[in-house]
């Protein structure tokens, strides 16, 4: 049984040491909830509950946590990988890594877990046994009111997370104490309704899990013991000054409040400014209203509303709140798309993003560092839960399927390293990191390995490299294809026959439109025929080209490869001695009269 009681004393203290750190939390979330009367009661008029700006908070939010929500890429690569056999461990392993990855769905909980990161300031990832599935779960925890402790080395010794259900729930999930949940046993004096809403605790530490309810004399719902043997919780930590988690948006809270109360009061002043009382000279006895009223008077420049004009003072501080609000968030006009395109220049645009893109940066710093503690304890769950389980993964890395088969105790076997990066170009928009690697790789300074590995995407390097690799030598059997087609005019000029090739590049086409892969197809349209058994040559008729020379039917000084007049070279067979053209090539050229041209060059040609 677990000591409740030293845990409940352990969990108070841990709670009162972060109370102001809760009690900050929860301004920041009335803020983004616009509940500004729960931060100052009474600055919202009945007439209008809610501001009237907009919620930069929640705007700023939503943008960086857009931007910091692509997941990085994963490489379980522990140092230089030489041969075949490493270079497999470590594809395996990395296909591994991924799929602990897209089971957790973790590309669509990335978004809200940044999103708490930069508004709480830290970003808890639970490692979660999955035992009808036999694998790890990753789980992105909300950060309100949970209470992570680390050791000396920044090691999580213990997790505590606090929240509130209702009753009636908590007794459907916990019937065997359903009576204690809702008040009817005698230790209670008065019964709870459903509807009221009680505290839980979880504890977690290396030595056990415990979950209990203090408003209920510390009933502990269930408890389990640790077999891990550690926390298994990643905490992503923004950086602080302090040993307190600070949001991003602490600090903003009052003035966009205090610029909400300036745009009320121009609200006001233009409403009272409306409805002030018309001010007319002495002399109008009778004043009529409605659509085209005639006042009679003989002074008309003295007919006005009492107007209430605001002063020059209000408008600059209200311009002067909102740059502060837009300072405090440290977002840019250029991210909103707020920006003076006549005025702003390329680079002063870039100037401008300079602030964002080192938060984008830092962001992905601290969240990969705790993606990669995350994926190791993974690692460590598998192997020491489900050691000898034969499991099949399967997934899409950047398009790409794959399908792999392991074993955690023979493909895993203690090596837990994993990397987690952005790429070295981390903060740039993608163009600039692709533009960036692309200027490094073609003035030879970085190998083509190291730029897939920084590509702004997620990539299995192994399968990419051997794809690029099949189509690079697929195109260089369809270029030595053309070539040769290409040249069966030159071989039917030579006196060849082109009808060959020919015949081979349309049986290509037939096999590809029989769905057969090129290099096959290939293989198949130019195999050899079968050679000719020594029997049947030396049983060939007279006259017949194939048989070998000085052999049965072949004349003396024929070429038995070819079946032609030996020392001819090849495409001058038909022609006279030495390749010169006959009577008929010679008189077949006209001039422009008409009349013949008697006119030839020899040319001779001997075989090489």
């Amino acid at each position: 049984m677990a000591d409740i009681e030293r845990i409940s004393r352990r969990v108070e203290a841990l709670r009162r040491d972060s109370h102001e750190r809760d009690a900050r939390h929860q301004t920041i979330f009335d803020a983004r909830a616009q509940k500004l009367d729960s931060i100052a009661p009474g600055s919202m008029p009945d007439a209008w509950p809610r501001p009237i700006t907009a919620n930069a908070i929640d705007t700023a939010a939503r943008q960086l946590a857009e931007n910091l929500a692509p997941l990085p890429s994963i490489n379980c690569s522990s140092g230089v990988t030489t041969s075949n056999r490493q270079k497999a461990f470590v594809a395996k392993k990395t296909k591994i890594a991924y799929s602990y990855v897209l089971d957790s769905n973790l590309k669509a909980k990335m978004p809200q877990g940044c999103d708490w990161y930069l508004m709480y300031g830290s970003m808890p990832i639970l490692v979660e046994p999955d035992f009808e599935q036999g694998r790890p779960r990753l789980r992105i925890d909300n950060p309100l009111k949970s209470y992570p402790q680390f050791d000396l080395a920044g090691k999580c010794i213990s997790y505590t997370k606090v929240w509130r259900e209702p009753a009636r729930q908590l007794a459907a999930k916990f019937p065997e104490h359903a009576d204690a949940i809702l008040g009817r046993d005698q230790s209670f004096s008065r019964q709870t309704t459903g509807d009221t809403e009680l505290e839980l605790v979880k504890y977690c530490d290396k030595d056990q899990y415990v979950l209990y309810m203090p408003e209920r004399s510390n009933l502990v719902l269930m408890e389990t013991e640790n077999r891990f043997g550690k926390v298994p919780v990643a905490v992503a930590q923004k950086p602080s000054w302090d040993d307190q988690d600070r949001g991003q948006f602490d600090d903003v809270v009052w003035p966009m409040m205090a610029n909400n109360r300036m745009a009320m009061l121009g609200l006001q002043a233009t409403q009272q400014t409306v409805r002030a009382p018309l001010a007319i000279p002495t002399d109008v006895q009778r004043i009529p209203f409605g659509d085209d009223a005639v006042i009679r008077t003989n002074s008309p420049e003295k007919i006005r509303r009492v107007g209430t004009d605001m002063p020059q003072a209000a408008w600059q501080q209200g311009a002067m709140l909102q740059a502060e609000v837009m300072r405090g968030t440290r977002t840019p006009a250029s991210a909103t798309g707020d920006v003076d395109a006549s005025i702003i220049t390329g680079r002063g645009v870039d100037a401008l993003n300079g602030g964002y893109d080192v938060q984008i940066a830092t962001g992905q710093l601290m969240i990969g560092d705790a993606l990669e503690r995350a994926l190791e304890l993974c690692f460590e769950m598998d192997e020491k839960y489900w050691p000898d389980s034969k499991k099949v993964v399967s997934g899409v890395i950047n398009g790409t399927p794959f399908e792999e088969s392991y074993t955690p105790a023979k493909d895993i076997k203690g090596n837990y390293r994993v990397s987690v990066s952005y790429g070295f170009a981390s903060g740039m928009n993608p163009n600039q990191a692709l533009v960036f690697l692309l200027q490094l790789r073609g003035d030879q300074l970085v190998p083509r390995d190291f730029v897939q590995r920084q590509l702004p995407m997620d990539v299995d390097v192994a399968d990419l490299q051997r794809q690029v690799d099949i189509e690079q030598v697929e195109d260089a059997l369809k270029q030595g294809i053309f070539s040769m087609l290409s040249s069966a005019g030159i071989m039917a000029q030579q006196g060849m026959d082109p009808m060959i090739v020919l015949s081979q590049a349309a049986s290509i086409i037939e096999m590809r439109e029989k769905g057969v892969p090129m290099h096959e197809a290939i293989l198949k349209a130019f195999q050899p025929e079968p050679a000719a058994s020594p029997t049947s040559a030396a049983g060939a008729p007279p006259g017949i080209p194939g048989a070998s020379e000085g052999g049965p039917g072949m004349p003396p000084g024929m070429d038995a490869a070819s079946g032609m007049p030996g020392g001819i070279a090849p495409g001058q067979a038909q022609m006279g001695p030495g390749g010169a053209p006959d009577l008929m090539s010679m008189l077949a050229g006209l001039t422009s009269s008409g009349r013949p041209s008697m006119s030839t060059s020899v040319k001779r040609q001997v075989p090489a």
